[in-house]
């Protein structure tokens, strides 16, 4: 009888440490799509150029308001 308690308890151990492995393998994963998320908008500036975009704009229309309030 020992014999499969013993079987259970490595059972239940490896059942365990696969959890904590694969948790730990996911994390890792997860690290590296970040870092290679903020990689790609540093390289294609897509964000930077929306932003500088949205600047001029915003700073055109408030201009042009500007004027037309003034005369």
């Amino acid at each position: 009888m020992s014999t499969i308690a013993e079987r259970n308890a490595r059972l239940d151990a490896l059942a365990e440490a696969t959890k904590k492995y694969a948790a730990a393998q996911r994390a890792e994963l997860n690290r590296r799509v970040d870092v290679c998320k903020r990689i790609l908008q540093g390289r294609t500036g897509a964000e930077r150029l929306a932003q500088s975009s949205v600047q001029q704009s915003t700073t055109l229309v408030v201009e042009q308001i500007n004027d037309f309030l003034t005369g």
